[in-house]
């Protein structure tokens, strides 16, 4: 077994239609929502070529923005803060492209150099999309005080490939990029009308592992 811890960054898609009515209302684009990662996991080694793992990682982008078009009756902005958080929880079967080493006798075991792997996956995500600050009420255009949030789960699913790096039979480095797709429904009533959120997007990550 391979324990491994991750950090890197994440390129959320930000393709629903909540995201593009952030970037026409609001000083926001979706470059905003892309955040640091850092995550955590074990594998488990099948065979020389084959690992199964298990893995977690956690991702909080956080960005102030005001109203294109709207200022209060001083002429000033009207702000918020708006937060998306993601906490995959998923599994992966990843397969090597040449093996991992070599055995020496029957006790020792000499590791390769380096080991490309592609990967497929999946499991839960869990989400929550905030906003907190000033808002305009369209109905008379007076402004108000609000924290807005709208959370859950939704399944993921993920393709991935990356390269591991043999420091000694105990120590690994590896690199990895994994796509996942996923979305979920938004709360009730606040969104009503709006199609499910899209939580779709692209990471990078550098590994420290351990082999027991």
């Amino acid at each position: 077994m391979t324990l491994q811890f991750n950090l890197g960054y994440g390129l959320a898609s930000a393709g629903s239609d909540i995201f593009t009515e952030l970037n026409e209302v609001y000083t926001l684009d979706k470059s905003d929502f892309r955040a640091p990662v850092i995550g955590a996991g074990f594998a488990i080694f099948l065979n020389d070529r084959i690992d199964l793992s298990f893995d977690f990682s956690y991702a909080r982008s956080s960005t102030w923005s005001e109203y294109v078009d709207w200022v209060d009756e001083n002429d000033l902005p009207i702000e918020q803060e708006t937060k998306l958080t993601q906490f995959p929880i998923t599994a992966s079967v990843r397969y090597f492209l040449m093996d991992r080493g070599r055995e020496v006798g029957n006790l020792s075991w000499i590791p390769t150099t380096w080991a490309p792997y592609i990967g497929v996956g999946g499991g839960q995500m869990y989400y929550e999309f905030q906003q907190t600050g000033d808002f305009v009420d369209f109905f008379d255009y007076s402004i108000f005080y609000d924290t807005i949030v709208s959370d859950g789960w939704a399944w993921v699913g993920h393709v991935l490939g990356g390269v591991q790096w043999a420091l000694s039979p105990q120590w690994v480095v590896s690199a990895e990029g994994r796509y996942s797709l996923a979305d979920a429904p938004l709360d009730r009533p606040t969104y009503k009308g709006y199609e499910p959120i899209d939580l779709s997007g692209f990471k990078g990550t550098i590994g420290f592992g351990v082999r027991f």
